[in-house]
């Protein structure tokens, strides 16, 4: 069982102290909810994932989309960890996919960050490929920023991948980079964890026993009650591999306790385990059976309050079916000896196909869970694409409409300039009259022919301004019929200031395009103010431009 070394990965990278570049707005309240899930990551993981979920709805109600935001990022980073260590493994991965869109690009330490902690996840999830090429692609980052402590986190990480590929030479020198840098940082805490990683594995016992004891020791001095169960455990386990069974005792006895005290439900699972290996050791199988019993209920227990879907669950539950077969067979040896090759074969080959079932199963739900978020996500695109399309046609409309009021509006304009061209002709026809007073005979005759040609011109242009009125009528016909919907009851002459008004003509234009006089219209106007119920502070174009 290796549940230890993803506990060792957090405590590792915990050591990242999650933060990022300023930003330009912090929010306050969510930064302490940040903090408060990093304070209690260790001791109550489902909390800590409640604090960071809430700070991200926070962030998220005032940002805009696809805004980036490293105060998001982090927050996003405290969820995955926590989430993390309830197991969730694949959730927490999605998470960090989610923080790689929000951090800003020039923030190259906090993408770091997130490619080493997608490293952590791919290595629980034993696909130590892409662990590797995330855990390069974090090292290569702080190597170009000189981040030491960083570096020597990354080093740990890579340490742990090794060794869950039984390349223990390879692991140590990684532990050991790890361990030199951060004792040359005096980064304690860190350095305790790159001691108690050079003890996971079978090998001089005794040097890697003095590993532990330095570990435990800064530990104790930082009370780092978590850490210190870890400790115990591996001391524990080197006691086993040195024979020492009981100091293997005593020592997972404390490990048990300090596990016990905390609640650390996944330290317990390899108290239980490591328990199990020295009492079947020492012969006590019974007693070895119910300690794998006991790591079976707790592994249930777990399994039902997190959900877990990670392979290295089922790998988990595999290797435990297997060790509490082996340990029955150990006890029973002497009674049924002469059938346990019979046995032993049963067994081997029901553990090939629960093997064989449980990968096809978990390699199937993948493949399934990969097409599902492919699918959503062509889905989400598509309802972007239609949303951005939506927005440009209705843009077109305004301008459309905006350029059909711009032109009846000009064309208003330039006949009322023509009708004040109209005015000035009827006041050249007055004079002309004047002069007609003192003409007699076929002067006076001349003189009316031409005061005839200049009323026939008049009459023209009174015909121009019926037909510009009615042709405005036609382009907002629209308009009319919605202002007849809400206000029924408005006169036919109150309609017509009511389309001017809307088209945006001033007081003089409608002046000159009516021949009306500006009180009147003023008059009119306050009338039309009535009828459509507004208030005197109330402005009457602004709200028909509303309609």
């Amino acid at each position: 069982m290796k549940l230890f070394v993803f506990l060792t990965l957090i405590h590792c990278f915990a050591a990242l102290q999650i933060s990022a570049a300023p930003e330009a707005f912090i929010n306050e309240e969510a930064e302490k909810l940040i903090d408060k899930s990093r304070e209690i990551l260790f001791t109550n993981p489902e909390q800590a994932v409640l604090y960071a979920t809430k700070a991200i709805q926070l962030i998220t109600e005032n940002e805009k989309e696809g805004q980036k935001n490293d105060q998001k990022t982090e927050a996003i980073l405290a969820y995955s960890l926590a989430d993390k260590l309830l197991g969730n493994f694949d959730s927490s991965i999605r998470m960090l996919y989610d923080a790689l869109e929000s951090v800003t690009p020039s923030n190259n330490t906090l993408q770091g960050k997130i490619y080493a902690l997608m490293g952590v996840l791919y290595c629980s999830l034993t696909d130590y490929n892409k662990a590797i090429e995330f855990n390069d692609k974090a090292t290569s980052i702080f190597k170009t920023a000189g981040d030491s402590a960083m570096i020597a986190s990354c080093y740990n990480s890579r340490g742990i991948i090794h060794y869950n590929l039984d390349e223990f030479n390879i692991a140590e020198q990684f532990f050991l980079q790890a361990l030199s840098i951060n004792r040359s940082l005096k980064l304690m805490k860190e350095a305790a964890g790159n001691l108690n990683n050079l003890a996971l594995y079978k090998g001089d016992n005794e040097k890697k026993i003095e590993y532990i004891n330095e570990a435990i020791a800064i530990n104790k001095n930082l009370n780092a009650q978590w850490s210190l169960g870890e400790n115990y455990n591996n001391l524990g386990k080197q006691y086993f591999y040195a024979a020492q069974y009981d100091k293997a005792l005593q020592a997972l006895s404390k490990a048990h306790e300090i596990a016990t005290t905390i609640g650390a439900k996944e330290l317990i699972c390899d108290n239980y385990e490591y328990f199990s290996w020295v009492y079947a050791a020492m012969g006590d199988y019974r007693t070895a059976y119910q300690s794998f019993e006991k790591l079976f209920l707790l592994n249930n227990e777990l399994q039902r309050s997190n959900k877990l879907r990670s392979v290295e669950q089922d790998i988990s539950n595999k290797r435990y079916q297997n060790q509490r077969r082996t340990a029955e067979n150990k006890e029973q040896n002497y009674k049924i000896e002469l059938l346990k090759r019979n046995i032993f074969i049963l067994i081997v080959l029901i553990i090939l196909l629960i093997t064989i079932s449980l990968f096809l199963s978990k390699w199937y739900k993948r493949k399934k869970f990969m097409e599902l978020m492919e699918a959503r996500y062509m889905l989400e695109q598509s309802d972007r694409q239609l949303a951005e399309l939506k927005v440009k046609q209705q843009n077109l409309e305004l301008e459309a409409a905006q350029h059909s009021l711009d032109g009846t509006r000009k064309e208003l304009t330039t006949f009322a300039i023509f009708l004040q061209s109209r005015n000035e002709l009827l006041v050249k026809i007055r004079d002309m009259i004047k002069q007609g007073y003192k003409m007699s005979g076929n002067e006076l005759i001349q003189h009316l022919k031409n005061l005839n040609l200049y009323i026939a011109q008049y009459q023209s242009m009174d015909k121009d301004r019926n037909n510009v009125l009615m042709n405005v009528e036609e382009k907002n016909m629209e308009f009319l019929q919605r202002l007849t919907e809400r206000h029924p009851n408005l006169t036919q002459g109150e309609k017509d200031l009511a389309l001017l008004l809307f088209i945006n003509l001033s007081t003089k234009e409608i002046s000159l395009l009516t021949g009306k006089i500006p009180k009147t219209i003023n008059m009119n106007r306050y009338r039309l103010r009535k009828s459509l119920n507004l208030s005197s502070s109330d402005n009457v174009t602004e709200y028909l431009q509303t309609l």
